[in-house]
């Protein structure tokens, strides 16, 4: 940890830990992994970018890593276990809760009763994916610059 004083206050250093630690997508078509991947890739070069193809075993990752994911983003429309559910399972357990990972939806397509579920499971953000691979880089480097600025308890180094 380091502490700098600055005008009599005392901050701490941010751990940039998280801003490069793993981009967790969650999504089972292939396809959509084989576009969305190298525009990650561009955008968050020092984020690993790890897919899974289903919610449970993004829960399993979740449950056994180490690793602080700096960002997850997810499908509503799965096969196994659907976003939504995803979403539950995560805040349902008390050690992934407190982990405050940033959860998005990056879905399509998009229905009035599917976002207002969503949002009731404190998402932090929900995205129609759009049609063109321009409009989908947009989309997605908004999401990450936006995660890579915003405060959250994870990105402290100590337990103030």
């Amino acid at each position: 940890m380091v502490v700098f004083v600055y005008n009599g206050y005392t901050t701490t250093k941010l751990n940039a830990m998280e801003v490069n630690g793993p981009i967790v997508f969650i999504d089972d078509d292939e396809d959509d992994q084989l576009i969305l991947k190298p525009i990650l890739e561009e955008i968050a070069p020092l984020s690993p970018i790890l897919f899974f193809t289903s919610g449970q075993l993004a829960v399993d990752y979740l449950k056994t890593t180490e690793q602080r994911p700096f960002l997850i983003i997810s499908e509503v429309n799965l096969a196994q276990m659907d976003g939504l559910e995803l979403r539950r399972q995560i805040e349902q357990d008390n050690t992934l809760r407190k982990r405050a990972i940033p959860f998005i939806f990056f879905t399509h397509p998009v229905y009035k009763h599917m976002v207002e579920e969503a949002y009731d499971l404190t998402i932090q953000g929900f995205f129609e994916k759009r049609d063109s691979i321009s409009e989908i880089r947009d989309q997605l480097r908004a999401i990450v610059d936006y995660w890579s600025k915003c405060l959250h308890p994870n990105r402290f180094t100590n337990e103030d």
